[in-house]
Formats: C-alpha cells, sequence, structure tokens
C-alpha cells in the first residue's frame, strides 16, 4: 500500500518579474527607432496635443546624440505619471476611450513607454498639467533595469514635483539620451515619409501636426512634415464607403469626368463582410504619364516618382491614426504586384497608388491590434477586409480600363498571325517581276520559313493555353483531390492498426478487405480526377477525332462536380448526340472557362438561384453551343471589352479564360460571342463551330 500525500507546508507567492522584462518587452514589441518614436507621438495625441516637435542633437550615433519630445498636449499630473508611466499594462486607457477634446485614444494596451526604452538609455521627463498646475520631473535609467539578479520592483525612478507659475503652459518635454541607433540620411527620409500619413484628419477639423528639428547636414528635410505635392494631382481618383451590410457606394473621378456607383460587394461564399462598416479613399497615377505634371509642379518626372515611392500603398486609419505596418514602404499587403503581374494590362501595382482606409475601434471591433502594435491579428474580418479593398480597386480598374481602351482604335479582328501572310506581297511581285526566277525562289524559301514558324509558334502557345487552363483547376484539384487522400490515409492507417491489435485470422481479413475495398473506391475517385484534367497537360496538340459535343460537355462539367455540389448550383446539359471532329482538349478548354467564369458569379447569388443550362443545335451547317447561367451578368459598359486579353470584372481574375476560349473557336472557322440574356437572365455566350462538323443526324 502507498503512503498517502501530507501536506508540508503551504501558502502563495506573488509573482515578482526580473528588472530585464522591461528592456526585454520593448526589443520584442516595437522592432525599430520609428515605431518606438510613433508610440510616443501616439501618448501626445490621446493627451489632446495639437503640436509635436522633434530635435535630434548630435551626434547621432549609437550610446550619443538625444532626442527630445515636446508636446501641447494636457501634460500629466503626478498622479498620472505614478499611476500610468509607473505601472506598465494599466487599464487607464481602455476604461476611458475618449480624450478631453473627444479623441478617441489610439491605445488601449498601456505599452507606450516601452517605446522610450527602445530608443535610448535614459529618459528624463518634464511635464505640466492643468490642474494641479504643477511642473513633474521624472528620471528613468533603463540600462538599469538590465541587472539579471534584481527584480521589476527593486527598481526605482527618482521623480519631483515643482510649483511653476500661472503663465506657464501644459504639454510634455520627452528627452531621450544615449541612443540605441545610429540615424542617418537614409533612415530620417523613411521616418519622415512614415510621419507625412502618419495621422489623417479625416471628415475632422481637429488639428495635429508634426514637425522635425534636425542637424544643418538634414536641413532639406526639416520644418513641419507634410505630404508632397504630387498627391493632389492624380490622375484617377475613387472614395466612398462600405456599410454593414456589404453595400458600396463610391464616386470615381477622372479629370472633370466623375462616375458614381452603388453595388453589394461580392465576397466568396456570397457572405456580408465581418469587418465592419469602412470608407475609403484611392489616389492613382499612371507612373508613364509624369511629364506633364512635373512640368505643372515645377519639378522632375524622377523627383515625383521618388514620391510616389516614398507616399504609395493603401494605409489604415484607425480614428485618424495609422495603423501600421499597412501602406509603408514596399509593404504590399494587399498583394497588388502579384495582381498586376498575371494581368499587366487591367491591374494597378502597388506603386501607382497611394491609398486610405478608415475605420474606427467603435465601428470594427473586430480589426483587432497585434500586441506588437505592427498590424492587426489574423481573423476572418481582416480577411474580408482585404477581399472588400480588393473587390473595390477592382471597380475602379475596370472603369480605369474602359477610359484607356476608348481612347485607342479596336483591335482588327483576325488571326493573331494574320499580317504574317505573304499572298499579297507575292502577287505583286509575281505581276511585276514574273521572270526573276531568283526573287521568286528567295520569296517561296521565305514564305515556307515563315509558315514553319508560326506552326511551331502556333504548338508553344497550344500547350501554354492548356497550361494556363490548368492553372484555373488548381482549386478544383485541391478540393476534389484533398478528401480521397484524406480517406486513403485514414484507411491505411485504420488497416494497419488493426494488424496490430487483431489476433484473429479470419476476423483480420474481413476487417483488412473493408479497407482495402475504401481505399480502392477512392483510388478511383482520384483516377477520374486526373483522367480529367490530363488533357490540360503542357502536351502536343491531339489529332482530331470523331467524338459528340455532349459528351466534350458532360465530360467539362464533370471536373466541377464537387464545387458544383458544394454551391448547389442546378445544371441542365443537353442529352441528343451531335457529332463533330475536334481536339476534345480544345473543345473542353472553351467549355472550362465558360463554366469557371460562371461559378465564380454564381457564388454571388443567393442560395436556390444558382443555375446553368447549355443548349446545343445544328443551325445552316454550323454548330451553335447556348451557355447560360443565372449570375449577375455582364454590366452594359463592359461588353465591349471582355474578349479582350487581360480584361476581367473579377477582383483576382487573371483576364485570359474568355481570350484563349475565342482564340479557339476561331481555329474552326467560328466564333464566341456575348449575346442578349437568356432564359436564366444572367450571362448567355454563344459558340458557332462551322469546320469539322459533321452533318451525321443527331441522335436521342
Amino acid at each position: 500500500m502507498k503512503n498517502p500525500e501530507v501536506a508540508l507546508r503551504h501558502g502563495s507567492t506573488p509573482l515578482r518579474p526580473r528588472a530585464r522584462l522591461i528592456q526585454a518587452i520593448g526589443e520584442d514589441l516595437i522592432s525599430n527607432p520609428t515605431i518606438a518614436l510613433i508610440e510616443l507621438i501616439k501618448n501626445s495625441y490621446d493627451a489632446d496635443a495639437s503640436l509635436v516637435e522633434i530635435e535630434f542633437e548630435p551626434p547621432l550615433q549609437q550610446g550619443k546624440g538625444a532626442i527630445v519630445v515636446k508636446d501641447d498636449g494636457q501634460g500629466m499630473s503626478l498622479a498620472i505619471l505614478q499611476s500610468s508611466w509607473m505601472q506598465p499594462a494599466t487599464a487607464g486607457k481602455k476604461l476611458k476611450r475618449h480624450s478631453a477634446k473627444g479623441r478617441r485614444v489610439t491605445g488601449e494596451k498601456g505599452l507606450g513607454r516601452f517605446a522610450a526604452a527602445r530608443l535610448a538609455s535614459r529618459l528624463h521627463v518634464e511635464s505640466v498639467a492643468r490642474q494641479p498646475h504643477n511642473k513633474i520631473v521624472a528620471d528613468f535609467d533603463w540600462d538599469s533595469f538590465h541587472d539579471e539578479e534584481s527584480f521589476l520592483d527593486q527598481i526605482s525612478c527618482d521623480w519631483q514635483e515643482l510649483r511653476v507659475g500661472p503663465r506657464t503652459k501644459t504639454g510634455t518635454i520627452l528627452r531621450l539620451e544615449d541612443l540605441r541607433d545610429t540615424w542617418d540620411k537614409e533612415s530620417f527620409r523613411h521616418l519622415r515619409a512614415e510621419l507625412s500619413r502618419l495621422i489623417v484628419q479625416h471628415g475632422s477639423s481637429d488639428q495635429f501636426s508634426i514637425t522635425l528639428n534636425l542637424p544643418p547636414a538634414y536641413e532639406e528635410m526639416t520644418g513641419t512634415v507634410t505630404l508632397p505635392a504630387v498627391l493632389g494631382y492624380p490622375h484617377y481618383q475613387m472614395s466612398g464607403s462600405i456599410d454593414n451590410l456589404g453595400i458600396l457606394r463610391g464616386e470615381i473621378t477622372v479629370n472633370k469626368d466623375t462616375h458614381k456607383l452603388t453595388i453589394p460587394i461580392k465576397l466568396k461564399g456570397g457572405r456580408k463582410p465581418q469587418c465592419g462598416a469602412f470608407s475609403f479613399d484611392f489616389k492613382v497615377w499612371e507612373r508613364d504619364d509624369l511629364s506633364k505634371l512635373a512640368d505643372t509642379l515645377e519639378s522632375t518626372v524622377r523627383d515625383l516618382k521618388r514620391d510616389l515611392d516614398e507616399a504609395a500603398g493603401i494605409s489604415i486609419y484607425r480614428d485618424s491614426f495609422r495603423v501600421l505596418p499597412y501602406g509603408g514602404l514596399r509593404n504590399d499587403w494587399l498583394r497588388l504586384d502579384l495582381r498586376r503581374i498575371q494581368s499587366p494590362t487591367m491591374r494597378l501595382s502597388n506603386n501607382q497608388i497611394v491609398g486610405a482606409i478608415y475605420i474606427t475601434a467603435d465601428e470594427n471591433p473586430l480589426l483587432r491590434d497585434q500586441t506588437n502594435r505592427e498590424g492587426l491579428v489574423e481573423t476572418r474580418a481582416l480577411n474580408d477586409l482585404r477581399e472588400s479593398i480588393v473587390f473595390t480597386l477592382a471597380q475602379l480598374e475596370k472603369f480605369r480600363y474602359v477610359k484607356k481602351r476608348s481612347k485607342r482604335s479596336l483591335p482588327t479582328k483576325g488571326s493573331l498571325f494574320s499580317e504574317l501572310d505573304l499572298e499579297t506581297i507575292k502577287s505583286a511581285i509575281l505581276e511585276r517581276y514574273p521572270g526573276d526566277t531568283v526573287l521568286i525562289r528567295l520569296l517561296q524559301d521565305r514564305e515556307k520559313k515563315i509558315k514553319s514558324s508560326v506552326k511551331n509558334i502556333k504548338e508553344v502557345i497550344v500547350r501554354y493555353r492548356r497550361l494556363a487552363t490548368l492553372g484555373q483547376l488548381i482549386d478544383v484539384i485541391l478540393h476534389d483531390g484533398r478528401t480521397p487522400v484524406a480517406a486513403i490515409s485514414n484507411e491505411s492507417e485504420l488497416g494497419l492498426r488493426d494488424i496490430e491489435r487483431e489476433r484473429d485470422a479470419d476476423t483480420l481479413r474481413i476487417k483488412v478487405r473493408k479497407h482495402f475495398q475504401n481505399i480502392l473506391r477512392h483510388t478511383e475517385i482520384l483516377a477520374g480526377l486526373f483522367r480529367r484534367i490530363s488533357p490540360f497537360g503542357g502536351r502536343k496538340r491531339g489529332k482530331p477525332t470523331i467524338t459528340t459535343i455532349e459528351e466534350i460537355i458532360a465530360e467539362s462539367f464533370a471536373i466541377f462536380n464537387g464545387r458544383m455540389t458544394q454551391l448547389g448550383i442546378k445544371t441542365e446539359l443537353p442529352r441528343t448526340k451531335t457529332e463533330l471532329t475536334v481536339d476534345a482538349a480544345e473543345m473542353q478548354q472553351v467549355l472550362v472557362n465558360l463554366i469557371d467564369n460562371s461559378l465564380h458569379w454564381l457564388e454571388t447569388m443567393p442560395q436556390g438561384k444558382r443555375e446553368i443550362e447549355v443548349l446545343v443545335a445544328r443551325i445552316n451547317g454550323s454548330l451553335e453551343i447556348l451557355f447560360s447561367d443565372s449570375g449577375p451578368g455582364v454590366p452594359d459598359d463592359v461588353r465591349d471589352f471582355i474578349f479582350d486579353p487581360y480584361f476581367t470584372t473579377k477582383p483576382d481574375g487573371v483576364g485570359l479564360g474568355l481570350t484563349i476560349a475565342g482564340e479557339i473557336v476561331e481555329e474552326y472557322d467560328g466564333s464566341l460571342e456575348l449575346v442578349s440574356p437568356g432564359t436564366l437572365n444572367g450571362a448567355t455566350f454563344r459558340i458557332v463551330l462551322k469546320r469539322r462538323i459533321n452533318a451525321g443526324a443527331d441522335a436521342e
């Protein structure tokens, strides 16, 4: 029998953090000195300051120099100094969320004072409050907190309270000595760029300004921090708001032309955004068209591009104060440059946009700060904010594309290689120089080489078209392939467990057989998926074969079966058997692109109103396919552009699907066109095939 447990002693002990916790938190939470200074400016803003002056005293080298931060705010009383600065992580700002002026306080975690420890080794504080109207002086030696042995409550900071004259202005001065970083021209340029858009008085008369006083070597960056002049002259501007129901109301302006829009935000799954209501302002420049603006501003294109580089990006402002690091230098948090690479004609790059997203702590409670104050916590609300912003930008991109396209002549309809046809030149030479056998032979040789090259290029294009279509199917492959792979893995683990545990041979045989049957069934599912997508690999063009268009349609829809089931889409496919001689994979590419487009837009429709209908008919020796869906349809203002390479109304679309489909159909002497809405009232496309269409009767 075991001895019973007997309590020898009992009690309780408080947690006593070591003194070095101050330095550890400062270094971990605040990654660089610019962010540290911004935290101190936030404190001034919360204290209702209208002006913050930041002075740098040389030598600005590590272990030397000083930074002085001075504001004209309400100042600190001795009680506030002892309760706020002396008590890290105080809940004061959580309990009192607005300042005396009515400003929404920018910090709630009470960690701002760690910024001072991040910037310098020593801090001298002087502050005058209104009530009581005395001066508080305090000194903090942050290096004393490095002691490995000392506890936090063993380190004392000296303070004193002084009487001042009745006319002494309120405010706070922070003198930070023995800097932890070296400051140079690049540091100041980055600091000024960050401070220039730190605070935006969006819809408010409340004024707040920041002044930099720098050594003579950096005189050009001394003075009140302002935005560069180029930001007042965008080529395009869009402003507006998105409400809690996901309704976008905006206004796009170019020159004096204004376009208003009111449309619902279409998020994946058709859900409403969880991020809460917000407003926005986007300014866009064509960076290859800055010469006139440079003359207007008496500047140079190079300087304008530099100013745009420093200001570019889409920033987030909460209660007028910027949320870092969004919109910072090289912070492409919306992946705009990737969208630009995928669709260069249509999309805007990050360095073309200076944007602002305005949120509030009260209206957007699900958009919460990370502990280190560098970004928002990754949640569904933040993802919805991203998706809503990209959707909004897509409306601006569509407007910009239409404006630019209307200034250019429409492209000549015809084959991509029609300009390489030498038939006209050949006829002219034969007529003018009928006896010049050398010239004629040279022309014939050149014609053969061009035709051979065109054939090779077409083969390469075919491969790339198929690979592009395969890329569109990645989500389908991942979605439909994940379940059988997981099932196979699960059945294998269960089989191994049964082999280890089961002692009866007959029972084991029955269990293992069942596991293998399930594995075989899921393997067949995977094999079917791979068979359906294999035509879109980078193989050579297939030889045309006799098949039926209905079989091709059925195979194309089968690829998306899992996704269509998940979305609850009702389909009506033709049941006839219409023969034709084609490369089946090419026809599948056409249909896959149409289906993929429909699924995207049908996802934005309510459940129960998601339908696709396909009709097939022979008309005057041609084969016609009508493809209709019940989606939102194609807006009238973009109907003329949907077949342009890289044009798309999808927020994250590439804009090649319809272009690829149209080129394939043209190779069969056919056409792909958008027609008036069919019975489903969404988008309706008509495919007409004229070549290799068998004339045999349709069979039921």
